[in-house]
């Protein structure tokens, strides 16, 4: 075999090693550490006092298509947020639902979406808000070239820029509102158990809710639900069709959410 097939060979498989060495690098690095802080405040108590001065809260919902309820089929229904409003009544929480998620936002879009004078001002005026957003900072680097692996190759850029935007989302509801408890759902994975890409996509979106809370926590009364394993468990039968939730998938949704308000955990240590 003459000289050069041999240097086209060696080349044909050093090209993909390192491509994908900062994927095949990220993906047998070790986790790091679930971010854990915990003070005394307690949402449901809040929200009681609350409502000893006015007669009906203010639930703000802020984020993406998951945010707004996309893929519901109950006439009406916005998703999660209709059903934490329903369970909140029962708990004599009356609560106003202004649901302003739109479709295919963006973490960077949120930023300046957030800084229209109509927002700001529903910001100013809200008791409670829920917050669901990063999903489409992963998706369309996907659909971008049509090439879903620059999701790894790309990995930590993304992360990076979106704890960015998180954190100047954060830092902008709080200088607007220091007090209405901020619940922020995590990103769940689409991608069912038996599937071949489940493991690896497992994996990128705990490093991505992680480094979720590591913004998150640094801000008071500011929680992180984890609504991965609620849905994982419903082994798809909780997607109304590749990304979003059905009607079933919002209600673990929103059970993961009540849950949160309802315990005696507060996760949020920072005076921010």
């Amino acid at each position: 075999m003459k000289k050069w097939i041999w240097v086209v060979v060696s080349l044909s498989l050093i090209f993909p090693v390192v491509k994908f060495y900062p994927m095949l690098q990220w993906m047998f690095a070790e986790s790091p550490p679930e971010p854990v802080t915990v003070t005394q405040e307690n949402i449901l108590t809040k929200l009681k006092e609350k409502t000893e001065e006015k007669s009906e809260l203010n639930y703000l919902v802020l984020g993406d298509s998951v945010a707004r309820g996309i893929g519901s089929e109950k006439p009406g229904s916005q998703g999660y947020s209709s059903l934490v409003a329903k369970g909140l009544a029962e708990d004599d929480i009356p609560l106003q639902l202004i649901n302003r998620g739109v479709i295919g936002q963006t973490s960077k879009q949120l930023t300046g979406y957030i800084r229209t004078p109509n927002i700001r001002q529903k910001i100013r005026e809200a008791d409670l808000i829920s917050l669901t957003i990063g999903g489409n900072d992963l998706l369309k680097v996907a659909l971008q070239n049509d090439d879903p692996f620059r999701i790894l190759t790309d990995f930590d850029r993304i992360q990076s820029g979106y704890k960015k935007n998180l954190d100047s989302i954060l830092m902008e509801i709080r200088t607007l509102n220091r007090e209405a408890p901020i619940l922020i759902t995590s990103l769940y994975n689409p991608v069912l158990p038996q599937e071949s890409f489940f493991k690896v996509s497992n994996r990128l979106l705990k490093s991505w809710n992680i480094g979720m809370k590591e913004v998150a926590y640094t801000y008071r009364l500011t929680h992180v639900v984890d609504v991965t394993d609620r849905l994982t468990a419903g082994k798809g039968d909780w997607l109304s069709d590749e990304i979003h939730p059905n009607d079933r998938g919002y209600r673990w949704m929103a059970e993961g959410i009540l849950n949160e308000i309802r315990s005696n955990r507060s996760v949020s240590a920072s005076a921010r």
